[in-house]
């Protein structure tokens, strides 16, 4: 088991993308077209700097791929089309420089976490097996529009890697996994994708706005 990232083979990662990205051009173009070109090395550079440590290097080669999405336009019109938030749950892939801002986030929560904590509630291991234990290490890379993330998990061990979602707006607590990894999760969206298998009690539809523009979405 690679506990810290270095045997992470890149090239099986590369193909679950293409293969989700190529899914999701025929099925939704109008979500293909918001993916950014790949994200800088100055940038990933940048967001490693900040976060202290260096990315999974599943995360590093989205970025690679691309980096993130726009962030949605506030709008008050109901018939203003948006796309891009074609993941689960609504989520939008973050670019660097929106991971780096969320992980601000990340910190205030693991020090309001770390303010309250109580040894006496927890198990003996909940630092080394439980992902709540471990807060600075949640490295974000997409969100919704209701103040969750969904994150690759950071700390060396047998979760490193694993990818997970929490509903911070909604007060949902402890995180959900959803997948082992980002390979494994792009797998998993692009099989739904194909036929119909569920993804977390979600199946791909298909959104109809009133300009007939299409976008994908998860119900």
């Amino acid at each position: 088991m690679d506990l810290t990232g270095t045997n992470v083979d890149v090239n099986v990662f590369q193909q679950a993308w293409d293969r989700f990205e190529a899914i999701l051009a025929e099925r939704s173009p109008e979500d293909r077209v918001t993916l950014r070109p790949p994200a800088t090395a100055a940038r990933v550079d940048a967001l490693e700097a900040r976060l202290g440590f260096p990315l999974h290097p599943e995360l590093r080669a989205l970025l690679g791929r691309h980096d993130g999405v726009p962030d949605a336009e506030a709008s008050w019109d109901l018939d203003h089309f948006q796309a891009g938030a074609f993941l689960p749950l609504g989520h939008r892939l973050d670019g660097a420089d929106a991971i780096a801002s969320a992980y601000t986030g990340i910190v205030t929560l693991a020090e309001d976490f770390e303010a309250d904590f109580d040894p006496a509630d927890y198990v003996d291991d909940f630092r080394e097996n439980h992902v709540d234990g471990n807060i600075l290490r949640w490295v974000p890379f997409a969100h919704p529009n209701d103040g969750g993330i969904a994150f690759v998990y950071h700390q060396p061990g047998p979760m490193y890697g694993h990818v997970y979602e929490i509903g911070l707006g909604s007060g949902c607590w402890p995180p959900v996994e959803w997948a082992t990894s980002l390979t494994e999760f792009f797998d998993l969206l692009a099989r739904s994708l194909e036929d119909g298998t569920p993804f977390r009690g979600s199946r791909p539809t298909t959104y109809r706005h009133s300009s007939g523009r299409h976008t994908l979405e998860w119900t």
